[in-house]
């Protein structure tokens, strides 16, 4: 009978390759697990004084020359384990997490593997050597079997040498500090366990003991809490404070290492769940959890590197069964950034107050509790914003399903009546409180722009249009297919500071006027301030039609040519409206007639020959502006606005507004 002969050289080339320091050292921790095992079914509860295991490693930087040996007093490789060890994918330690591969590890990364056992015989004691080797036949090389009366007793050791330039090459530690790390972060849940057999590590000219060592850095640890969960089974949450050097070659502060038997399969950071870097009196400490369970051991992979689920389902167990657990061990460190986490809520929501859906209280609990980054804390925020509105909105369609109920009482009518416009209410207020604290911001912006405007007499960026002008009333420059420049008004405009009737009104210009302006501001030789110089209309399309224009003037500006008399600008600028000859923005003829009604304003400092051209004029009732109302030539008024009085009565206009947002008006930029 013909049986299929394995090609173990082919099964080894397609086992996966190291692409991490922890990956390319699973073979030499398949070596220590081996040795722990051992020891533990040798001396069981007596494991810790009697188990004895000792790991040497030479490496450098370079890679030459690289061994490592792995020795221990366990069972040794007596006939059931000689048994196993000489069967691929034996079920020998199947009980503990044992797959049968690790040994396969081994010929994947060295080049040259040497095995030495003590074991008992009957009443004696014999000592197996070979070479392991990787071949498709005769793997066990140089077997010898011998008496060993002389020995102590049982033991097992393994010499491994060169490393096999198939990634593993690459991504060896090179630095003993390396060895040291990932062999302790790897083996923490076996150190710290209370099974774990006393372990001698040399690396280079450094000796550590383990379980002790883990002792210098395990500053608190709580006994293992169950978790008892319809998803995932029975879980073991262990938690532990430790010195920052447990996490120094780790990329990363804070960990929950997943576990699959007795092997630390998957690390992961939740640095930015936690919004910590160190935390403790001297800022020197960092957090590590053990997660260990029935259905981790049954979900990893063969080599024991990776979980055989998404990722995604380390993140659902951290968040959905670890968190609460985390944040009551941290609970002191945490406390120190949730004030800080406060603040940034409350500038959130001062800004945006639509995902203000409750107190901040409220808010906060919606979060990560070391969440800081503003826009991690507004997604959260709107996520729950969304789904509120969404309940709302479920409400709305509820009452309104029961008012077309013809069977509906006085007294359901009326309260289904009041939680409607409720609901309404409450999301009309989230929209309006939003678009105030955008007027409330352009107010600001716009006093420090007046003041550095002012200050600054010099062709600067302040003077440009784009600083102070792109706030009231923005324009672009566009250029057209034959080359010449045309500005053209944007989409919306904030006019509405000069007088609330500008807020919905439509924006134009002339194209004589825009292409003067688009010339003026394409200019190397002078500040693109001159936009300040010239009208801007808005209309309002009935009858009769309304007209209101809007001359700024630029901030500070004391000093006109004769020629520039703003009344006789604006007239000038009604007659061209009048003429009919004049387009809007789109290309449109401007109609209007003598009944048309024009409603003008000069924005500027009232001072110098400003001041001597409409001295004459009539004040306005509070005394800071001036009124000019002609007798002929066009129906309406010209009124001069100061710029500090704009702003005042911007403010005092939407002080209501800000009131009802429980926003201040006052500028965050005032003196006072």
């Amino acid at each position: 009978m013909t049986s299929l002969r394995p090609n173990l050289v082919k099964r080894i080339d397609r086992l996966p390759k190291p692409t991490s320091v922890a990956a390319a050292m699973q073979p030499l921790f398949e070596a220590i697990s081996n040795a722990i095992h051992s020891v533990q079914s040798k001396f069981g509860e007596a494991v810790m004084t009697e188990g004895r295991i000792f790991v040497t490693v030479h490496t450098n930087r370079k890679k030459e020359g690289v061994w490592a040996t792995v020795e221990d007093n366990g069972l040794g490789l007596d006939d059931r384990n000689w048994d196993g060890f000489t069967t691929t994918d034996t079920d020998n330690k199947l009980s503990i997490g044992g797959k049968g591969v690790g040994r396969l590890l081994w010929l994947d990364c060295f080049q040259r593997v040497e095995v030495r056992s003590v074991f008992k015989d009957g009443d004696t004691l014999a000592c197996r050597s070979f070479e392991f080797k990787l071949a498709n036949d005769d793997q066990i090389a140089n077997h010898v079997v011998s008496e060993a009366s002389d020995a102590a007793g049982t033991s097992f050791h393994v010499r491994f040498e060169g490393l096999r330039d198939n990634g593993y090459f690459a991504r060896f530690p090179g630095r003993d500090s390396f060895v040291f790390q990932h062999l302790t972060s790897h083996f923490l849940p076996t150190f710290i366990g209370g099974k774990c057999p006393a372990v001698t590590v040399y690396v280079g000219d450094e000796t550590r003991h383990y379980p002790g060592d883990i002792d210098k850095i395990v500053h608190r640890k709580e006994p293992g809490i169950e978790l008892v969960t319809e998803e995932y089974g029975t879980l073991l949450l262990t938690l532990m404070e430790c010195d920052k050097v447990a996490s120094a070659d780790l990329k990363g502060s804070h960990f929950v290492h997943f576990i699959a038997h007795d092997r630390t399969v998957c690390s992961q950071s939740i640095d930015g769940k936690l919004g910590l870097k160190y935390f403790g009196t001297g800022e020197d400490r960092v957090f590590h959890a053990i997660l260990t369970g029935e259905f981790l051991d049954q979900n990893v992979n063969q080599e024991r590197t990776a979980f055989m689920f998404e990722d995604v389902i380390l993140d659902r167990i951290i968040n959905d069964v670890c968190t609460g657990q985390i944040e009551r061990f941290l609970a002191e460190p945490l406390a120190k950034l949730s004030d800080e986490q406060r603040d940034i809520i409350q500038e959130i929501t001062e800004s945006y107050p639509s995902v203000a859906f409750g107190s901040t209280d409220e808010l906060q609990a919606k979060l990560p509790s070391g969440e800081l980054n503003n826009d991690a804390i507004y997604g959260h925020l709107s996520r729950e914003r969304f789904r509120r509105d969404q309940r709302q909105a479920e409400k709305i369609r509820s009452v309104l399903t029961r008012l077309k109920d013809g069977a509906v009482t006085l007294d359901s009518f009326t309260t289904a009546v009041s939680e409607a416009g409720k609901a309404i209410e409450e999301a009309e207020q989230r929209s309006l409180a939003e678009y105030i604290v955008r007027r409330k911001v352009v107010l600001d912006f716009i006093e420090i722009l007046l003041a550095k405007v002012r200050d600054d007499t010099r062709d600067s960026s302040y003077q440009r249009e784009d600083v102070l002008h792109s706030f009231i009333c923005p324009l672009r420059v566009n250029t057209l297919a034959d080359g010449t420049k045309k500005v053209a008004s944007a989409s919306s405009h904030d006019l509405w500071i000069v007088d609330e009737r500008l807020t919905f009104a439509q924006y134009f210009s002339s194209d004589v006027e825009f292409s003067t302006l688009s010339a003026a501001a394409e200019s190397s030789d002078r500040p693109d301030v001159l936009i300040f110089d010239y009208v801007h209309g808005l209309r309002q399309v009935e009858e009769p039609s309304k007209v209101l224009l809007v001359e700024f003037k630029r901030p500070g500006r004391t000093s006109y040519a004769d020629d520039e008399n703003p009344q006789l600008q604006v007239e000038r600028y009604v007659r061209q409206l009048q003429s009919g000859t004049m387009t809007d923005v789109k290309g449109r003829p401007i109609k209007l007639d003598d009944r048309t009604v024009f409603h003008c304003f000069i924005v500027a400092d009232i001072v110098g020959k400003l001041d001597d051209w409409t001295y004459s004029w009539q004040r306005t009732a509070d005394g800071r502006g001036r009124v000019y109302q002609p007798r002929d030539g066009f129906r309406g008024s010209i009124e001069l606005v100061g710029w500090d009085a704009l702003l005042g009565d911007a403010r005092d206009r939407n002080q209501a507004f800000f009131d009802r947002a429980g926003i201040s008006g006052k500028s965050y930029f005032s003196a006072d």
